[in-house]
């Protein structure tokens, strides 16, 4: 049984297995092109530019044509049978050019502001893609170490429970050795399972981001410097990112533009002037008949000024209404620069943690490993029982499986404090992936 369950283990681990690994920038270069949410932006982003050219349509010249056709059909009151039926045809061109329209004006203004808001909401969206796509790489690295940790537990905990079973057919043990080492085996061939769904899970994830079957991945070189955060001051990084943060720029064009609506619905009370000409013709000729006289042609140019009285309330009802959106405008822009602030602050403690972390789990994998070697020297010498060597192994293996997620919860903190400082760009990825294996160290 336990040949076989061994069989399984190594059957569904080989297909991920794979000659090429790729590597965190080639990953990148495939999500840009297959990421369906930084795609769907992007189509957005170029949706909302076309605002700008709607609002502008409402300060430029309109043209247009209107032609129809009428049959008037008048009958006595007394008479009903007796009746006169006229036909007439008319066509008529209109040319409207706007000379003072303040609302409308205003209404351009804001169209700026949020196709400007588009821009940066495109930016975040990367940006978003790269922290997407190093979380979903590191994922699959961290559970690649840990079933390769587990198999490396698996081999061992085998090892200790033969060792056991010989020591109890020499008499120089009990069985309950090697119950213990079997115990714990099954406990390992359990969590084997667990872990072989889990790395399956995590790639589907970043095949979802890549839009391709990665199959292997550069891992992290193990003797990669992590990067401290520069400068080595919290302050710095917070003042940054209340001032920098893509969110808080896009809630800043957000207030803006808000302000802009707000002026245009107050200005909906003020005048309109236009330039209105017309040119058209209107008569009863070739539609019915005879023809009963020359076609006249009516043409006329003036100024005309409109003046809103009164609309119902309509309007002061949208003053109030815009006043108040643009008071929640404002307090979306302060959460957004406490979000920030806060979210620069979080990172930079994971940096600096993590780093201070991932040194104190290096040394005590160094530790672990040499409690493992003592250990097992002491049970052969009859010194130490075979549960103490189980615990050892397990402490090392455990503390190998929390350096390697330390040092990838480092790297992750180090680019979510750029992205709150509003600086992560491209060349961040570059530097993280030249920490790979295979890659320019």
């Amino acid at each position: 049984m336990k040949r076989l369950l061994g069989i399984f283990l190594v059957s569904v681990w080989t297909p991920f297995v794979c000659a090429a690994p790729i590597d965190l920038w080639q990953a990148w270069e495939f999500a840009q092109n297959s990421d369906p949410q930084y795609a769907a932006q992007q189509a957005q982003t170029q949706a909302s530019q076309e605002q700008i050219i709607q609002a502008r349509a409402q300060l430029l010249p309109s043209f247009d044509a209107v032609a129809s056709l009428q049959r008037s059909d008048t009958r006595r009151a007394s008479q009903l049978d007796q009746s006169h039926s006229s036909h007439y045809n008319q066509w008529q061109l209109r040319l409207s050019q706007p000379l003072l329209n303040l609302a409308a004006l205003a209404q351009f203004e804001r169209s700026k502001y949020l196709a400007a808001s588009s821009v940066l909401e495109q930016e975040n969206a990367k940006n978003d893609l790269v922290l997407r796509l190093s979380r979903a790489y590191f994922d699959v690295l961290a559970a690649e170490d840990t079933l390769s940790s587990l198999h490396a537990q698996h081999k061992a905990v085998e090892h200790q429970l033969q060792a056991a079973q010989y020591a109890f057919e020499l008499g120089g043990a009990t069985i309950t050795d090697t119950y213990e080492a079997q115990s714990r085996l099954d406990l390992v061939n359990a969590q084997l399972i667990q872990a072989q769904q889990d790395l399956a899970a995590k790639h589907q994830s970043l095949s979802r981001i890549t839009g391709q079957p990665i199959s292997q991945l550069s891992p992290l070189h193990p003797e990669a410097q992590l990067p401290a955060p520069d400068p080595l001051h919290s302050d710095a990084w917070v003042t940054q990112a209340s001032l920098n943060n893509l969110d808080v720029a896009k809630q800043n064009l957000a207030v803006q533009a808000q302000q802009y609506q707000l002026k245009a619905s107050e200005r909906e009370h003020s005048p309109t002037i236009s330039l209105q000409a017309r040119s058209g013709s209107q008569s009863n000729m070739g539609i019915h008949g005879m023809n009963q006289g020359p076609r006249a042609l009516d043409s006329s140019i003036g100024i005309e000024l409109e003046i809103p009285l009164y609309q119902g309330g309509a309007i002061s009802s949208r003053v109030r209404e815009n006043a108040s959106v643009l008071q929640q405008q404002m307090y979306e822009q302060e959460n957004a620069r406490r979000a920030a602030t806060e979210a620069a602050q979080l990172h930079f403690n994971g940096v600096v943690a993590g780093i201070r972390q991932v040194q104190a789990l290096a040394a005590a994998e160094r530790s672990s490993r040499q409690s493992v070697a003592a250990n097992e020297t002491a049970y052969e010498i009859g010194v130490r029982v075979n549960m103490d060597v189980l615990d050892a192994q397990q402490q090392l293996y455990e503390t190998q499986r929390a350096l390697a997620h330390a040092r990838y919860n480092t790297l992750l903190h180090g680019l979510s404090l750029k992205n709150a400082a509003g600086q992560l760009q491209e060349i961040d990825l570059i530097q993280l992936n030249q920490l790979l294996e295979n890659t320019a160290l």
